[in-house]
């Protein structure tokens, strides 16, 4: 496997630990290519993790990464007006993570963390719980009232 940066590998390492040990290590599945991995949370929701280098940063200075969770919530209900609109106002009330859209009309929730030495457990477990809790939730609610179907299954293929 190969990695832009330092970080970016140090914090592969460090997703790899914290997963293998973790309550979705049962479901946890590595990229063998890419420094992605793939869980389920609650046998419901598949929550994709990416290992991205952070390369447009304030730090000159510094090699930095991020762990990027995203969990396909709904295909097919948009981009309408009223979903973009619905999205934002729900935006506003997260408190970690928010709603995205891509031209297909599929609905995603992500949250990142600052990857890296620095990497806080706690705040990755927050982060990966926090993923999959608000798409299972936000689902049927995105559904019902936008038609659409469930991403049960489906991998975030969006480049967002």
């Amino acid at each position: 496997m190969q990695f832009t940066n330092s970080a970016q590998e140090l914090t592969y390492e460090r997703l790899q630990g914290y997963l293998n040990s973790s309550p979705f290590k049962q479901t946890v599945q590595a990229n063998q290519e890419k420094p992605y991995f793939d869980l389920i949370y609650q046998n419901t929701t598949l929550i994709e993790l990416r290992v991205l280098p952070w390369e447009t940063h304030p730090y000159p200075n510094m090699e930095l990464a991020i762990v990027r969770a995203s969990s396909c919530v709904a295909v097919g209900c948009g981009p309408e007006l009223a979903l973009l609109r619905f999205l934002l106002d729900e935006n506003r009330k997260m408190r970690f993570g928010a709603f995205q859209t891509d031209e297909a009309g599929t609905v995603f929730f992500a949250n990142r963390i600052l990857g890296g030495e620095h990497m806080d457990p706690t705040e990755l477990e927050v982060c990966l719980l926090s993923v999959g809790a608000i798409s299972t939730r936000y689902s049927d609610i995105i559904i019902d009232k936008f038609d659409g179907q469930r991403a049960l299954n489906a991998t975030p293929t969006s480049k967002l």
